[in-house]
């Protein structure tokens, strides 16, 4: 009985969570409010407050799954291939389904600018720059060729690349014209191609 609670309590917790993380990732920080993310969920703000002392608790928390999560997959994902391809590829398998979109580290860099925009206290700042901190030395595990100052900048330039490929889908869609699968990926490859030809 305790077992089936905990795990409601861990399933309620992630989708509002994960409901944040949307919000955020459509509406920018201003979208993200306690209203928005118990409206989408169906609980009540007080449910709410029960699980998170604020939205970018709630935020921080979807970005410490999704962290975890990646930093297992970087070590198999895609073997061989350099560390933007590894990127790219991995928007393309996200673009293929809306949760793994919601989960993927290119949203996550753009959560994390929502962040930025949000109040939140200094034990939360500490806790969002622990959880990047593992991102980095994962995969500086992989590629250790790079120093923490290079694989931070390649992972900024790469995150800001899929945001900016997301948000081209998206206008695309806002104005009626839905990419297929082959226009997706063919904006993502042309994306990364044009980042790597500035070096």
């Amino acid at each position: 009985m305790t077992s089936l609670r905990e795990s409601k309590k861990r399933a309620t917790r992630q989708a509002m969570s994960d409901a944040a993380a949307r919000l955020a990732l459509d509406g920018g920080a201003e979208a993200v409010t306690v209203s928005g993310i118990t409206s989408a969920v169906g609980v009540s703000p007080r449910t709410f407050h029960n699980y998170f002392s604020s939205v970018a608790d709630s935020l921080l928390h979807y970005t410490a799954d999704v962290l975890e999560a990646f930093a297992e997959d970087i070590p198999t994902a895609f073997p061989g291939e350099p560390i933007s391809s590894v990127l790219e590829l991995t928007l393309i398998d996200a673009l293929d389904n809306e949760y793994m979109e919601l989960r993927s580290l290119h949203s996550l860099f753009k959560i994390g600018e929502a962040m930025e925009n949000l109040s939140h206290t200094a034990e939360e700042k500490k806790k969002f720059d622990s959880v990047i901190h593992r991102i980095i030395a994962a995969f500086q595990e992989r590629y250790p060729e790079y120093s923490t100052f290079e694989l931070t900048i390649i992972l900024n330039a790469c995150g800001s690349t899929g945001n900016a490929c997301q948000q081209e889908l998206k206008r695309r869609c806002e104005m009626g014209k839905a990419p297929s699968k082959r226009e997706r990926d063919e904006l993502v490859h042309h994306a990364f191609a044009t980042l790597r030809g500035l070096v």
